[in-house]
């Protein structure tokens, strides 16, 4: 009996921990909007601090300028990603904004919470240069991005 017991447990806690990952794990849903002066070619996202960004997320697809594109993340445990696009020439945007530390940063890639966000807003300021707005409403009419 203790030898059933002994073979059991591990079984139990593995179990637990599968359920629990299962549990956890979902996908997030979200537009982008393009309302830059670029025309979007490429999306890849990557789980943060991971080091390769996946497929393209539009395959055969543009975003031109004043248009959006809803996206879905595959089944993951985390809402943490990192967001990578390519304009029309191939080139990674560069995304510049002020940190609430008051330091502007410029990097190729953003990083968001996807769990609350309905929007990625892509602009351009009177510089030139692109930023974002990251929305948790639908401020823009869009609607719902898990029902596309």
């Amino acid at each position: 009996m203790k030898k059933l017991k002994l073979f059991l447990l591990p079984l139990f806690l593995f179990a637990i921990i599968l359920i629990d990952n299962t549990v956890s794990a979902q996908n997030y849903c979200f537009w982008v909007g393009n309302y830059s002066d670029e025309t979007f070619s490429t999306i890849r996202i990557r789980k943060s601090g991971e080091s390769n960004f996946g497929e393209d997320i539009l395959p055969n697809n543009m975003i031109e300028p004043y248009e959006h594109y809803w996206i879905r993340t595959g089944t993951t445990g985390t809402s943490i990603y990192d967001i990578e696009i390519k304009n029309s020439e191939g080139k990674a945007l560069r995304f510049t904004w002020t940190g609430n530390n008051g330091i502007v940063y410029t990097r190729s890639y953003i990083t968001l919470d996807l769990s609350p966000l309905n929007t990625l807003m892509i602009t351009t300021n009177d510089d030139g240069e692109i930023s974002y707005n990251d929305a948790y409403e639908d401020e823009y009419g869009f609607g719902d991005p898990c029902d596309q």
